[in-house]
């Protein structure tokens, strides 16, 4: 980018920040997420880091909150109301612990610095002042120096306590938050009044503490949590921030109880891990940890910049939502032929890790979204979940970005690309495209990359440039031609030593015999994915009371099912048993098993009726979402399966419960808008002790 452009670019930026700023701060209407706030922010705090030059007096970064609304009489608070900087990863951390040491040592401070951790919950900062022990005002953060006056709502809020234990006078602060079944029960009947429904928890907690009539704040069931002191007369300030804490404890505030004392910067980063694993099953959101250092004197020392302390820092986590570029828009050919718009994107980090590509699923999708190449667009990624464009940030168009049409035809091949049958009754065509050469190299190449995974034939040493290599030398036309390889084919190949090789062909001498599950998996049929070959693998008796036993069995067999047959699997689809009777009539398919079973491949069958016959389980469906701690999600739908549940792959009334792991995403709001039970990591293990 060069200067011209960074000057621009950090223009509309400023612009753009401080329009979602004021509708977050001022307004409680945002538009965007926090995480998509935060993005832009992020960009716009280092743009001008590297071009202070077009840095402004007035730009959002220098600002701390909202300006304080008309409707509210105005507080000036006695401090500065600060915010913290954040921080997003563990190379961060250690590289603030750095600075801290570097300025205490400064400051001629040589000890260790030691930290306290606090939960950092999603709500709306207050500011309580009591004088001898009585609450005389409340007041939100506002601009950082003047906020609004919203005593009386505040004290309809029943954990904040209208007399001190001991008649002191102070200034604390802390997070007014609002229960998550709460906003469910608000914005239910919102919608039934015709209202718009609040975003989040922190827009509700924000619009309940700002109602004119108190009445309506108390019946909103805030909370809160008091976690600083501001202001301290009649009693001796502790000489810790854990023991601030407990102070406020004593003294009658509702303190969070999951503060930690970390002496190292690994033990914050355990703490860190642990509550973003647990987060989700909270009464409360958080968005992240908040490290202080412990020391009053450190404190001290360290002091503050123009609008954040020195000695505090905000970890967040993982975004499943942040802000970047498209730089480009590619075609990708699947497996099944479909032609699906790839976005080549800004590396950005969200969901835990660095995303550079995002699905654009189809035409349609381009032109709902009007996605353009260099557009700033909004992406989302929960958990492992394929990252895709959620909206476009039109306002940051420079008249440089270009519109992307779906080829005419194969880009791989040049073969010819058209629209299929839904199967549908009206005669519905899909909305991709799909390439109609057969044997197009790129969907072949897809197929076998497929068949040869983890969840298919398993074959460790077949990555995907091996794969593609096979195919250039035509060594391999098809998943079958893998398991007629032989030393000499494979020897004169670059990347192929003789130890590799061996390796190579013991994995597929291994992968000759496969469970019957995985085979279906790996025949990479439409609509076959790892469940429903689960579901046909542990109800094949159904379909064949005398058993199956060997390939051959299921190339004889398998052709005289019918569509409707399919359906007497329990929680088998109609799109699932139409793909397989389709697969299943081709007789080009029919040879390439009768190809495989000659090179010697043999499917073992399950041991007669369902794998998951009884268990705490039983009959229940349970969906796994986000990432689990002690487990992986495939171990925990093994388990779910062994305890006789079925591993759902979507949210709906059918599902009997959502196992939910960090960063979890759409199906907790799935869940909670259809009522169902959410279990946490412990709650699931503690069902199976039971």
């Amino acid at each position: 980018m060069d200067k011209n452009e960074a000057k621009e670019r950090i223009r509309m930026l400023q612009e753009e920040v401080e329009r979602h700023r004021s509708l977050y701060h001022s307004h409680d209407a945002p538009e965007i997420s926090d995480e998509a706030y935060d993005s832009l922010f992020y960009e716009l705090s280092r743009l001008e880091e590297a071009y202070p030059e077009y840095a402004s007096t007035t730009s959002p970064t220098t600002r701390v909150g909202g300006e304080p609304l008309d409707r509210f009489e105005k507080v000036r608070h006695a401090s500065p109301q600060w915010s913290f900087d954040d921080i997003f990863d563990s190379a961060e951390l250690i590289a603030w612990d750095e600075r801290i040491r570097k300025w205490l040592a400064k400051a001629g401070i040589e000890n260790d610095p030691e930290y306290c951790c606090e939960l950092k919950i999603d709500g709306l900062k207050i500011v309580l002042t009591y004088e001898e022990g009585k609450f005389v005002r409340g007041a939100t953060r506002g601009d950082g120096e003047i906020g609004e006056d919203v005593t009386k709502n505040l004290r309809t809020i029943r954990s904040v306590p209208l007399l001190l234990s001991s008649p002191v006078s102070v200034t604390v602060v802390g997070e007014a938050w609002l229960p998550e079944a709460e906003l469910q029960r608000i914005n239910e009947k919102r919608t039934v009044t015709g209202e718009a429904p609040f975003a989040n928890v922190r827009n509700a907690a924000a619009g309940s503490i700002r109602q004119l009539d108190s009445k309506v704040t108390a019946s909103r069931r805030l909370d809160s949590f008091i976690y600083d002191f501001d202001f301290v007369s009649g009693v001796d300030m502790p000489e810790t921030q854990g023991g601030e804490l407990e102070l406020l404890s004593k003294l009658g505030f509702n303190v969070n109880p999951n503060f930690r004392r970390c002496t190292t910067i690994a033990d914050v980063e355990a703490y860190y891990l642990e509550w973003g694993a647990k987060r989700h099953g909270l009464p409360y959101a958080l968005d992240g940890i908040v490290i202080k250092v412990d020391g009053r004197i450190a404190q001290e020392a360290l002091g503050y910049t123009a609008k954040a302390p020195r000695f505090a820092i905000a970890y967040k986590f993982p975004a499943e939502e942040a802000t970047t570029v498209v730089e480009d828009i590619a075609i990708q050919v699947g497996r099944t032929g479909v032609l699906t718009p790839v976005a080549h994107l800004r590396p950005v980090r969200v969901a835990g890790s660095v995303v550079s590509r995002a699905t654009l699923h189809n035409a349609d999708e381009i032109a709902r979204l009007d996605v353009r190449i260099g557009d700033t667009v909004i992406i989302r990624k929960a958990g492992d979940v394929i990252p895709e464009i959620v909206r476009t940030v039109a306002n940051l168009r420079n008249g440089t970005e270009r519109l992307f049409s779906m080829p005419d035809s194969c880009p791989i091949c040049g073969g010819a690309v058209s629209k299929r049958g839904t199967g549908m009754a009206d005669g519905r065509e899909s909305v991709a495209l799909y390439c109609e050469n057969p044997k197009c190299f790129a969907v072949e190449l897809e197929r076998i990359i497929h068949a040869v995974s983890r969840k298919g034939f398993d074959i460790d040493g077949l990555g995907e440039k091996i794969v593609e290599q096979l195919l250039n030398e035509g060594l391999i036309s098809d998943m079958a031609d893998i398991f007629d390889l032989k030393e000499g084919d494979l020897i004169p190949l670059e990347r192929f030593g003789e130890k590799s090789v061996k390796n190579l062909l013991v994995s597929i001498a291994d992968a000759k015999q496969v469970p019957f599950r995985r085979f279906l998996y790996a025949l990479g049929i439409r609509h076959i994915g790892e469940e429903s070959a689960i579901l046909v693998s542990e109800h094949v008796n159904i379909l064949f009371p005398d058993g199956l036993s060997s390939l051959s069995d299921v190339t004889r067999s398998f052709p005289g099912i019918s569509k409707e047959r399919w359906s007497d699997v329990p929680g088998f689809g109609e799109k699932s048993g139409e793909s397989l009777t389709e697969w299943f009539a081709d007789e080009s398919n029919m040879r390439l098993l009768e190809k495989m079973e000659e090179y010697g491949v043999n499917v073992v069958f399950p041991d007669g009726g369902s794998e998951s016959a009884a268990g705490v389980f039983s009959g229940k469906t349970i969906v796994v979402t986000g990432s689990l701690a002690r487990f992986t999600r495939d171990e925990a739908k093994d388990i779910i399966r062994k305890q006789g549940g079925h591993p759902g792959s979507s949210v709906s009334a059918k599902t009997d419960f959502v196992l939910a792991g960090a960063d979890a995403g759409s199906k907790i709001d799935k869940a909670r808008e259809l009522g169902v039970r959410i279990l946490s990591e412990e709650e699931f293990l503690e069902a199976i002790r039971q």
